[in-house]
C-alpha cells in the first residue's frame, strides 16, 4: 500500500512539472504609439478620439497570441510627448509592449504636405528639397536628431514601468517606391523629391534601429519587407495610401493590408 501511494504521488508530482513546463505563459500586451498602429480610417473603428481601429496590428497581434490582458492605447497624433498618458497602462505584470512613435516629433504630416503643394506646381523639380536645405543644412537630418533621444527617454521609461516586458520598437512601412518614379495622381511630389522622400525614410528607419539596440529594445524593421509594397503600388499589393486612398486609411498611412503585414513582423520578433 505503501509503495502504491509513492508511485501514485510520483507520477502526479512528474505530470505537474511537465504540466508546468508546457502550459503556455500568460502574455499581457500593452500597445503603444501613434497613427501608424491606431490605424486611422481602417474598419472597424472603435475609438473616435484616437481614430482607432479594432484591425489595427496590435489588435491583431492580441487575438494572435490569445492574451490574458490586452490594453490598445495607440492614438492618432501621439508624440513622445504624449505618451505620459500611455505608460499608465503598464504595469510590473506587463509582459508584451509594441511601441510605434517618432513620425510625429519629426513632423511627418507637415512634410508630406510640403512636399505636395510644392510639387503640385513643379512636378520635374525638387523644390521641397531645396527648401529643406536652403540654410545649407538638412532640416530633416536635424530632426531625426532630435527625436533620437526623445525616442530613447521613452524606451528607458517602458522598461521602468515594465520591467518584465519583452519591448518592440515597430519601425514604420515604406512610403515612397524604389526607383524614384512617381505615380501622379496617387502622390504629387515633384520627381527630384522622391530620392530625397525615400533617403528621409532611411535615416529615420536607421535611428529607430540604433535607438532600439541602444535600450534595450528589439527593432521590428518594417521598410526593407514593405519595398514592394509602396504607395504606387497597385490595389491589393499596397500597404500604404497615397494622397487619395482606395483603401480605407487615412492619406499617407497604412490600410489593412499593411497593419496585417505589421502584425506579422512583430508576431515573428515576439517569437510567436
Amino acid at each position: 500500500m505503501y509503495r502504491a501511494r509513492a508511485l501514485t504521488a510520483v507520477v502526479v508530482a512528474v505530470l505537474a512539472l511537465c504540466g508546468a513546463r508546457t502550459a503556455p505563459h500568460a502574455v499581457r500586451y500593452v500597445a503603444l504609439g501613434d497613427s501608424a498602429a491606431a490605424a486611422p480610417g481602417v474598419p472597424n473603428q472603435v475609438d473616435a478620439r484616437c481614430a482607432r481601429s479594432d484591425h489595427n496590428y496590435p489588435a491583431l497581434v492580441a487575438a494572435r497570441l490569445r492574451t490574458a490582458g490586452f490594453a490598445d492605447v495607440t492614438c492618432s497624433g501621439a508624440t513622445t510627448a504624449d505618451l505620459g498618458g500611455q505608460f499608465r497602462a503598464l504595469s510590473s505584470r506587463t509582459t508584451l509592449v509594441t511601441l510605434t512613435i517618432g513620425a510625429n516629433d519629426v513632423g511627418f504630416a507637415g512634410i508630406v504636405m510640403k512636399c505636395t503643394a510644392l510639387g503640385l506646381f513643379h512636378p520635374d523639380g525638387a523644390y521641397c528639397r531645396a527648401a529643406y536645405t536652403r540654410t545649407g543644412t538638412d532640416e530633416l537630418d536635424e530632426r531625426v536628431a532630435a527625436t533620437e533621444p526623445k525616442i530613447a527617454g521613452a524606451l528607458r521609461t517602458v522598461h521602468r514601468l515594465a520591467p518584465h516586458a519583452r519591448v518592440l520598437l515597430v519601425g514604420y512601412l515604406r512610403l515612397t517606391p524604389l526607383d524614384h518614379h512617381g505615380c501622379r495622381p496617387r502622390e504629387l511630389f515633384g520627381n527630384g523629391d522622391l530620392a530625397y522622400l525615400d533617403a528621409f525614410e532611411k535615416k529615420m528607419n536607421a535611428m529607430l534601429g540604433r535607438t532600439a539596440r541602444a535600450n534595450g529594445a528589439v527593432f521590428v524593421d518594417n521598410h526593407p519587407v514593405s519595398a514592394q509594397h509602396d504607395i504606387c503600388r497597385p490595389s491589393g499589393l499596397r500597404w500604404t495610401e497615397g494622397l487619395i486612398p482606395t483603401s480605407p486609411t487615412v492619406p499617407f498611412h497604412p490600410n489593412a493590408l499593411g497593419e496585417r503585414a505589421m502584425a506579422e513582423r512583430v508576431l515573428a520578433a515576439a517569437g510567436q
